[in-house]
């Protein structure tokens, strides 16, 4: 990997730590779009929009395209030499088979695996460690910030990894698979098994096809069936070799020519001999015990009934590849064993066994029928690959570009897709009632006007927007209608009045399932703006008030000592301004935020605006930013009988008393 990706450490992001965009999916989807000759930009286009839905955090297209054409090369998809920075690149040996296999996900994890040497020791590492890995730990393990910044996110992103702020979760199985793959075989033996996989994906060639294809290509018969895990665990880690389309065509040529003379050869075979062999008259009947068995032959009657099928046909010579499956042996020891039959006289020849002359009579019984169809098997055979072969073209390309694309959908969870609501507040004369709008109004001929326009926008607005109240008491309403793990009320309201009285009946039931209500407000109110507060809330609350949390934020500029003689007009004074309701944890709950304050007037008069959203990561961070406020605000938690006996003096912050 190379060691100077800036690009890695602008996406990444934590808890859990990886690369934002970056998983084994997108890099299939790259890899596709190169193999291809198409736009990566567009292939990832769609990861990007999937990944904004997921996170709520955006990263630049530009960004995310270029760290993946620099994955593509120092993953080895690609030839490094031949690479440029057009969409059309040349795919590597290793990069056909990702795209050709059918999890192409747990073949990049190996991948990965055998390329970076890093990554195997800290995997190592991590998997020796029994039970839980603590993130200090696994810190400790790092030996650069090379590994801390990069190849921690990368880990993450392709699922070996899952790192939180406290701890760090391994993906065993995985890990230790992909450990295992790595050189776990030889050179030649992998690079045979490639190409097998490939061609026989790439070019729709059967098992057969692609193995005569790649004798011809490498110079080495395929040694067995080999797991495509073990294959890339063994190339992976050496310079990518570049995938020869032209020497796979013409090596597809020769095989065709080979396929034409074998097809001529099964057709003569088939339909007539050249001569008719002599009788062996002096032998009068050949039996088991004329024949000499050697250690490789396992049966006599298979010898027996092949030469009885030989005589019986009058055959003057029979596929080698028949003898040899008949009589499961090699072909020069099928030939001897022939040989050796009193009264047989044969030769081995071009495929073939050539035979001169056959006993009178032999104690077997004849297959002659079962030989013509055998033949007439194989030339259908041949001739179906042939056909293939005569139209054949090697295009790479992934299958599963756009079912990995649906997985990824898949796995979002229900609340990182969530609805995002505007909400307003503006003047609803049916709401606020006739009476309500008269006084209003007045005798005013412009507000008359005002309130018949406001009463057409109430009719007719758009259907995304949702009223304060309304998304207020569906905040409430959810702690009381869902089974939320997590029950805390977060409220952020710098002033209030008797709003609070309209919500007391939810609040008042929320605390009585177990719910916590903490509200975050301004320290620096008038001994009758807390009197309010205490009646609104408090005196609503019969039971449960333990569960109410009270702090206040306020802070001076410059820091002094303030007496019962300081004018506080002379301070310059900040503290809680947001306007912020969160119920429950991010993955289940909900935030309300804007400009409205948790008053009459915010929630039924001024235009105000805002958010209602559901969605998971905007949760989070309005939890993360109100938790942090909550902190800082410990040392002026308000007690609730303080609450009750309000002393006839202004509030002061705890850090300036």
């Amino acid at each position: 990997m190379s060691r100077d990706v800036d690009d890695a450490a602008t996406l990444a992001i934590e808890n859990p730590t990886r690369l934002w965009g970056v998983s084994p999916e997108s890099i299939y989807a790259a890899l596709d779009a190169t193999a291809r000759g198409q736009s990566v930009e567009a292939a990832l286009t769609r990861y990007r929009r999937v990944e904004l839905a997921a996170t709520n955090e955006e990263r630049e297209l530009e960004i995310l395209v270029s760290l993946h054409r620099q994955l593509l090369v120092d993953l080895g998809l690609v030839d490094a030499e031949k690479e440029s920075t057009a969409d059309v690149g040349t795919i590597s040996e290793v990069g056909a088979l990702v795209l050709c296999v059918d999890e192409p996900r747990l073949l990049l994890q190996t991948l990965a695996v055998a390329r970076w040497r890093s990554a195997r020791r800290l995997l190592r590492e991590c998997l020796v460690i029994d039970g839980e890995l603590p993130r200090k730990e696994y810190d400790g393990l790092l030996r650069n910030d090379w590994e801390e910044t990069i190849l921690t996110p990368l880990l993450g992103s392709f699922g070996l990894l899952t790192v939180y702020p406290t701890g760090v979760d391994i993906a065993e199985p995985t890990s230790e698979a992909a450990l295992e793959a790595y050189d776990s075989i030889s050179t030649d033996i992998a690079r045979t098994s490639l190409y097998r996989h490939v061609l026989s994906s790439a070019m729709n060639f059967d098992a057969v096809t692609a193995a005569d294809l790649t004798d011809k290509l490498l110079d080495a018969e395929p040694d067995g069936e080999v797991d495509t895990a073990n294959v890339i665990g063994t190339l992976g880690e050496g310079y990518p070799r570049a995938i020869d389309r032209n020497a796979i065509l013409e090596a597809a040529s020769e095989v065709r020519v080979e396929y034409e003379q074998l097809i001529q050869r099964y057709r003569r075979l088939a339909t007539s001999n050249v001569s008719v062999p002599e009788r062996a008259d002096e032998v009068s009947r050949v039996t088991s015990e004329d024949v000499d068995l050697p250690s490789t032959i396992a049966s006599v009657d298979a010898v027996l009934d092949l030469v009885a099928t030989i005589t019986d046909g009058d055959l003057d010579r029979i596929d080698a590849d028949y003898v040899t499956d008949a009589l499961d042996a090699e072909p020069y020891d099928c030939y001897r064993v022939l040989n050796d039959v009193p009264g047989l006289e044969c030769e081995l020849a071009d495929e073939t066994i050539e035979v001169a002359c056959v006993p009178s009579d032999v104690a077997g019984m004849s297959r002659h029928d079962e030989y013509v169809e055998y033949l007439l098997d194989q030339h259908a055979t041949v001739s179906q690959r042939l056909e293939s072969l005569s139209d054949s073209e090697f295009e790479l390309e992934g299958r599963y570009t756009d079912s990995n694309l649906v997985d990824r959908l898949d796995r979002l969870q229900d609340r990182q897709v969530a609805p995002t609501y505007f909400v307003y507040t503006l003047i609803d004369p049916e709401s606020l009632g006739e009476e309500t709008m008269d006084d209003y109004v007045g005798d005013s001929r412009g507000l008359r006007r005002e309130r018949a326009r406001l009463q057409r926008w109430h009719e007719d607005y758009p259907s995304s927007l949702r009223s304060y109240t309304a998304m207020t008491d569906r905040l409430f309403s959810m702690g009381l209608e869902d089974d939320l793990e997590h029950r805390v009320v977060r409220i952020m309201t710098p002033f209030d009045d008797d709003t609070f009285s309209e919500y007391a009946a939810q609040l008042r039931r929320l605390l009585e399932h177990g719910f916590e209500l903490r509200l975050l407000t301004r320290h620096t109110k008038k001994t009758w703006e807390w009197r309010r507060l205490r009646d609104n809330l408090l005196a609503q609350l019969e039971s449960n008030r333990d569960n109410v949390r009270i702090r206040t934020y306020s802070r001076f500029k410059t820091h002094q000592q303030i007496t019962h003689d300081t004018d506080l007009h002379d301070l310059s004074e900040v503290g809680i301004h947001g306007k912020l309701h969160v119920i429950g944890a991010p993955d289940e709950g909900a935030a309300l935020l804007g400009s409205a304050n948790f008053m009459e007037n915010s929630y039924h008069w001024n235009p105000e605006c805002g958010v209602y959203t559901e969605q998971s990561a905007f949760v989070d961070s309005a939890t993360e930013f109100f938790d942090v406020v909550w902190d800082i605000a410990e040392a002026d938690q308000l007690s609730l009988e303080r609450l009750q006996e309000i002393p006839e003096r202004q509030f002061i912050p705890s850090y300036y008393s």
